[in-house]
Formats: C-alpha cells, structure tokens, sequence
C-alpha cells in the first residue's frame, strides 16, 4: 500500500509546492491531476521534478474539464495513457462523463471504448481506473424524482458492475459516496475487488474533500477494513485546497502530516 498527494489539493500551487510537500510530509508518491493549471507541463520536466525532490509520480488523473490540446473526453485518457508511458506511471483514472441525469454515463460509447483502450494497455502494467463520482446537486432539488427513480438518482453501484464486467478497476472516492447518503462501509464491500486506488477525505454534509476526520464519514472504520483486507493498492489524499491551507506553505505541511499519520495509523 503507498499513500499518495493528490496535485488537486494545490491545485492553483506551482507544481514544485506539491513535490516539496510530500518529500517532506513523507507520502510514498503523487498523483498528478491534469488541469488548466498543470496542463501543458512536459513529461521531461516531470521527470525532473521526480528526481530533484525523490518522489515519484504514481498515478495520472486524467482532465475532467478541459484543457487546451488535450482534445475532448476521449481523447484526453488517450493522452493520459500516453503520458504514463512517458513517465512509467502504472496508473491512469479517468472520470465517467456526465449524462444529462445520471452522472456516471456508462452508454455504448464507453464500452466501445474500454474494449479499445484495454488493447491500448495491454503490453503495459498500467491500470484503468473508472472513479465513482458525487451525487448530482440536481437530484437534491427534486427528491420526488430520488424517491421514485432512485437509480437515475444515484447509479453509484453500477461503477463497480461496470469494472468487473469490463476488466479495468475502480479509483473508490470517499467524499462522493458520502455525498450520495450511502454508508461508504457498505458501499466499499460492493466495490472490493476491483478498488486500485482510493481518494481519501471527509465530508460533512455540506462541504465535499475535508482533511480526514473532519467530517462525518467513518473513515477510521473504512481505513481499519482494508487493513483487513491487506488492500495493497494506492491511497490518495484529495481535499480542497481550503482544507489542506495551501496558501500557506506551513500550513499546508502541517495538515500533510497530520493526513499521513490519520491514515498510517489505522492502515500500517
């Protein structure tokens, strides 16, 4: 098991912030977002950043809006793919598009596409993760329509269907099942198996990507089951930005301590 930082917690931070943050704090690696901020960084200065700080880059999280030159939904996990290549990274996410209703749009032309990109990957080690997303904010305003379509509503546990039936894996991310009102221990043992990473926060009902235990999600629980269950994939820490403070470099270092401790001393 590693535990990663997530780019998207400073998100608007020069990317060397990021690095500096987890040699320091002691996470084993970083996933690295690819947004409007963090686009057009090429690989080799990458690579640099890896060996300047001593810590790898171990998972590519695909654009969930865009970003110029990175083409449209597809295009952009093909890019993400191509990039891990460049970077030995083992693994890509990517996030479901959003349907009109439904937030994880798993029609035709995502199986089409799967069944292509496994080809893409084969002669690889990377893994696909598909990740769960939140409850659209929608569906709240009308609770008719979660009362009598409740899998239009939330669709959630077809993410891990959707895996197993098509042989790639699921990136589990707390804040978004709690979002939906499910409990995330349930939840989670309807996705085991197929979990390759896990966005680690808290939610409190009202705001999404908390540091760890500072909201009202039963993370200790949840980080004491995969334990059991001698997970050994990646756990990633995802908050907000606000959460982590990291407009202030202390105490965004202060908070990444606090994170890693959260989670090893439930997991190690």
């Amino acid at each position: 098991m590693k535990i990663l930082l997530s780019t998207g917690c400073l998100y608007e931070n020069p990317l060397y912030d990021v690095f500096e943050i987890a040699r320091i704090s002691g996470f084993d690696g970083i996933e690295f977002l690819i947004d409007k901020n963090k686009y057009n960084i090429p690989a080799n200065e990458l690579k640099d950043l890896c060996r300047k700080y001593d810590v790898p880059i171990l998972s590519i999280h695909s654009p969930f809006v865009e970003c110029d030159g990175w083409g449209g939904f597809w295009e952009s996990i093909d890019r993400s793919i191509e990039l891990a290549k460049e970077l030995s990274v083992n693994l890509v996410n990517f996030h479901p598009q959003r349907g009109v209703i439904l937030y994880h749009n798993l029609g035709s032309k995502l199986l089409d596409y799967i069944g292509r990109c496994r080809q893409t990957v084969k002669n690889s080690k990377i893994i696909l993760t598909i990740e769960n997303l939140p409850n659209p904010k929608h569906i709240d305003k009308i609770p008719l329509l979660r009362r009598m379509l409740p899998s239009f509503a939330d669709n959630t546990c077809q993410i891990a269907e959707f895996a197993r039936d098509n042989d790639i894996h699921v990136t589990f991310d707390t804040t978004h099942i709690g979002t939906t009102g499910r409990d995330i221990l349930n939840i989670y043992n309807i996705f085991k198996g197929t979990i390759a990473n896990i966005h680690l926060s808290d939610y409190d009902g009202t705001t999404q990507h908390l540091l760890p235990g500072r909201g009202n999600l039963p993370l200790k629980e949840f980080l004491g089951m995969i334990k059991d269950d001698k997970y050994d994939g990646l756990i990633t820490l995802e908050t907000q930005p606000s959460a982590i403070g990291a407009k202030d470099m202390q105490k965004a270092i202060s908070n990444a301590k606090y994170c890693i401790s959260y989670i090893r001393d439930k997991c190690f």
